[in-house]
């Protein structure tokens, strides 16, 4: 049986993950690949790191150059992470006449349509499916499953830290630094949480996605980001109340004025598909004009589902080379990817949840009315809630009709200005359109 050779970059979390499931499924893959595939190589950063017992010594090397000089690897596999040195040693690879995977979404998201230009000319194949969202194929799907629809909205929930963090919060009614604690106990969240709470990880995830359903460069640069850390069990309680449930969205969606893409927290209606998504598990609602709404969910981190990703690109181009081609999908490089105007995040219309904590007498809500009202902010429903003996302000919670985010920040920022108001307010968009309402088209 023909053997293909590869090299695993790495042996952490995700890099033992697909070593085990390439070794654990070697008569499936084989059964299903009509060919063998085989380990030739493990590139160990750290010296003198505890082994796996079940991955034989022999494959370990701390060399590059070990790897590259073997003719019989045809496949590079980059699980290291970072951008040092895993940026070289996939340039080395794609130079070598190598095909490659990889699951780093911070080095696609900097260099990518560098390596991506690299391969093209190479002509030389690479995968990325784990990068993004685990386990779940919303990257082939929309390299080849979607290759003759028209995508025009992604709602997704691509971060298990900040969505394990939220549902504590909802159904626990934890605070965000204990939720966060109970993360990092469990190993969902890091030590350092900053890059998923903030909602840079997400907004990394979401320019591979937008990219590949637009066509379009999109980089962190153009994306509207904002993360979790102000958000309280009130919010949610209150959001709840009404009908909605708070997520934390990486979005892009398609207009006639250009590409709108952000992440940040939503509330959105208790019957969106994407609200029974709960814990560490993703989803990405897409909408399209030929298939409508179409929801792909399932567990978007971990050693296993991740490596399964990895694997499944591994098997990929394992065929490709069986069948002797390569080039079959998009690279995120020119020709594939055009130019699009961006719209500015100010521009965004919908509906808005905002609170206030305010001095409890008379004339506040008055006030607070009066100013939305001359930025032509439109109020849907208002609640108030009196001072209490844990909290010396008042409440004031307005949910407003479609209005313009421009006009609700100008009105924001001088009610914050307010002799009357007591902390900065808290503003939540709500996002209702049709992709996120329901799961039906």
């Amino acid at each position: 049986m023909k053997e293909i050779g590869i090299a695993l970059l790495g042996l952490g979390n995700v890099g033992l993950g697909t070593y085990r499931i390439l070794a654990d499924h070697a008569r499936d893959i084989e059964r299903r690949l009509g060919a063998r595939v085989r380990v030739r190589h493990i590139l160990g950063r750290e010296r003198g790191r505890a082994r796996p017992d079940d991955v034989p010594a022999e494959l370990f090397t701390h060399s590059i150059e070990a790897i590259l000089a073997d003719p019989e690897v045809a496949v590079v596999v980059e699980l290291m992470g970072g951008l040092t040195p895993a940026r070289e040693y996939l340039e080395r690879s794609i130079a070598s006449g190598r095909h490659v995977v990889t699951a780093n979404k911070a080095l696609l998201t900097t260099h990518g349509e560098a390596l991506f230009s690299q391969a093209l000319a190479r002509g030389v194949d690479l995968h990325f499916e784990a990068a993004v969202c685990g386990g779940i194929p919303i990257i082939r799907t929309l390299r080849e499953a979607l290759a003759a629809d028209r995508v025009s909205s992604i709602h997704g929930i691509v971060n298990g830290t900040t969505n394990f963090i939220l549902s504590a919060m909802a159904d626990e009614r934890a605070t965000y630094a204990d939720a966060l604690a109970q993360a990092q106990k469990l190993g969902y969240a890091e030590a350092d949480p900053t890059l998923d709470v903030s909602g840079m990880d997400a907004a990394q995830k979401l320019c591979l996605l937008a990219s590949l359903a637009f066509a379009t460069r999109v980089s962190p640069q153009d994306v509207h980001v904002e993360g979790i850390t102000s958000l309280l069990p009130l919010d949610i309680r209150l959001g709840s109340e009404a009908g909605y449930v708070l997520k934390l969205l990486a979005i892009a969606q398609r207009s006639s004025e250009g590409l709108d893409v952000r992440v940040h927290p939503a509330f959105i209606p208790s019957a969106s598909p994407l609200a029974d998504v709960r814990g560490a598990f993703n989803a990405v609602l897409l909408q399209s004009a030929a298939l409508g709404a179409s929801l792909f969910s399932g567990l978007g981190a971990g050693s296993l589902p991740t490596g399964s990703a990895v694997v499944a690109d591994i098997i990929d181009i394992c065929r490709n080379l069986l069948a002797g081609v390569s080039g079959r999908l998009p690279m995120l490089c020119p020709p594939y990817l055009q130019e699009a105007p961006r719209v500015p995040a100010v521009q965004r219309r919908g509906p808005f949840y905002l609170r206030f904590s305010v001095s409890d007498e008379p004339g506040v809500l008055g006030s607070i009315a009066t100013v939305l009202g001359e930025r032509g902010v439109s109020l849907a429903s208002v609640l108030q809630r009196p001072a209490r003996p844990e909290d010396p302000h008042a409440t004031i919670v307005v949910f407003t009709h479609t209005t313009r985010e421009q006009d609700v920040q100008a009105a924001v920022q001088w009610i914050d200005a307010l002799k009357s108001t007591r902390a900065p307010t808290q503003v939540i968009r709500i996002e209702e359109g049709p992709g996120v309402l329901r799961a039906g088209g």
